[in-house]
């Protein structure tokens, strides 16, 4: 099952719809402060993870650029079946 490229999709797919949801927040909460603060923290948390994903990505030809973006979108949900071999890029 975790060696399925769907369930890593799906992941990815979970990754996305919680920024949708913290963006959605920002319209039907009134407490932009707490909204704000959870999607900083997503953020920072992704952003941390980029150092580990470039050493993962680098040798399987996936340029910084890429490796960066797609952290920050995905997190593990990405590099981590990058690195199993599951997904190719």
């Amino acid at each position: 099952m975790f060696d399925s490229k769907a369930f890593w999709y799906f992941l990815m797919a979970g990754a996305i719809g919680l920024y949708l949801i913290v963006l959605a927040g920002f319209y039907f909460i009134t407490n932009t402060a707490l909204m704000a603060a959870v999607l900083a923290g997503i953020l920072l948390l992704h952003a941390s993870e980029i150092p580990h994903a470039r050493r993962i990505a680098r040798p399987k030809g996936v340029s910084t650029r890429t490796t960066a973006a797609k952290t920050m979108l995905f997190g593990f949900t990405w590099w981590l079946p990058l690195k199993k071999g599951i997904l190719n890029r």
